[in-house]
């Protein structure tokens, strides 16, 4: 029997109906589009200069996701991903090993400062407003 792809533990995210599988080598694309992302948020004063522990991680995984979000799967994909980034520009990253809580998520989703950054959809799903959208990539 032929192995499938490899996942991480914890990487099926999500709940109920709306769980998602991302892959080991996606989460490593994750962090590394989130970053450069919240790095041109920076730039142009959408974000403040520090972010630290679940707002990190929370707004670099949506940022490096690029497709929306439930709550749920947006909720563990950031304690995932905020459970590897380790870069000194996001502190407190450390701590993070597992869900990033609820009221983590309202501190964010809730924050009038992020408005210009992360949307949510009518049909209850968020985004980030500087990913990528697929109209917006050139044809391969």
């Amino acid at each position: 029997m032929e192995a499938g792809p490899r996942y991480l533990e914890g990487t099926t995210v999500g709940s109920g109906r709306d769980i998602i599988g991302v892959r080991r080598d996606r989460i490593a694309d994750i962090i590394s589009t989130g970053r450069e992302i919240i790095s041109r948020a920076k730039s142009e004063k959408l974000l403040p200069d520090t972010i630290t522990g679940a707002t990190a991680a929370l707004l670099v995984t949506i940022a490096g996701y690029g497709e929306p979000l439930s709550e749920g799967q947006w909720r563990e994909l950031a304690g995932v991903v905020g459970g590897i980034m380790r870069d000194s520009t996001y502190a407190d990253l450390a701590r993070l090993r597992t869900l990033i809580t609820q009221e983590q998520f309202l501190n964010v989703a809730r924050n009038q400062g992020y408005g210009r950054f992360i949307r949510r959809l009518d049909d209850g799903r968020w985004v980030c407003e500087l990913a990528p959208k697929l109209e917006d990539l050139p044809d391969e």
